[in-house]
């Protein structure tokens, strides 16, 4: 499979979050950064199938844009990569990550023993999901905030992160869904790295296919991508069961807002990092 790398470099970290927020809208699966003395280097990667001709140009007027914020200097380029050891290309850019005081995040290929009571590993591939993305940690968060996962459902599972965790917490049965079968199988390798295969059910369906209903709804989705799926989690909530989500940023939650209030949900909880948001929501 091939895929494109875009290589964005600018001389004003502050800007790395708008332009991951750039990267996942134009449809990338993964994103690395690494800091030099003078720059940031921000890669994403996405299959090469969603390029199209004015993909350049698109970028360049989302980075002039984004250079309107602070006065910096920003270039990028595109290149065709015929294969990806992902293993090798992450070991650069995934280190251990502490979540929270409970969980430590840990790519598969590192020995270190975290002094947290809950230690999830992670061999990401090219699917999203490593517990470095703000919107990650938050809803990882979020998670040890419910009084109880009994079963859960996650929406655009990526990598598995979350249903691993719901897992680790407890929930017994959990069903964990993606349209984008790379996905599926870095998910299935980690469900299986991390044991936790006999209470994780993946599967490719559409959110329009489900029937059954959960306590718990997890969905970490780009805006777009989750007003398209919220008309159908009402009905796939048991009573009193809480949806949570992020992917979210905060210029875009008042309209998220609005719709979560159309569809009879209340807002319980509200968290941040940087410029994302997680929602924890009953109905």
């Amino acid at each position: 499979m091939k895929w494109l790398e875009i290589r964005v470099e600018t001389d004003d970290k502050r800007l790395e979050e708008p332009i991951n927020a750039l990267l996942f809208e134009i449809g990338a699966s993964g994103i690395a950064s690494e800091e030099k003395k003078n720059s940031l280097i921000i890669k994403g990667y996405l299959p090469s199938d969603l390029y199209d001709p004015s993909l350049k140009q698109r970028i360049r007027e989302s980075l002039k844009e984004i250079s309107l914020l602070f006065p910096a200097e920003i270039s990028f380029s595109i290149e065709i990569l015929e294969e990806i050891d992902w293993a090798e290309r992450w070991k650069r850019f995934f280190k251990p990550i502490q979540v929270s005081e409970l969980l430590t995040v840990i790519p598969s290929w590192e020995s270190v023993s975290p002094k947290t009571k809950y230690v999830i590993r992670i061999d990401p591939g090219p699917a999203f999901g490593t517990g470095q993305h703000p919107s990650t940690k938050l809803c990882l968060r979020a998670m040890e905030e419910e009084l109880k996962i009994e079963d859960m459902l996650d929406i655009g599972t990526g990598t598995g992160i979350l249903a691993i965790y719901g897992a680790i917490l407890g929930a017994k049965r959990i069903l964990a869904i993606d349209i984008d079968p790379v996905a599926i199988k870095w998910a299935r390798h980690n469900v299986e790295l991390n044991r936790v295969s006999d209470r994780v059910v993946l599967s490719d369906k559409p959110i329009q296919k489900i029937s059954d209903r959960f306590s718990t709804i997890v969905a970490n989705l780009l805006f777009d991508e989750l007003m398209d799926v919220l008309p159908y989690i009402p009905h796939l909530l048991k009573e009193n069961g809480h949806l949570i989500t992020s992917g979210i940023l905060d210029n875009q939650k008042k309209d998220l807002l609005k719709e979560l209030r159309d569809l009879g949900f209340n807002v319980l909880k509200e968290k941040s990092e940087e410029d994302w948001i997680c929602l924890i929501c009953r109905r």
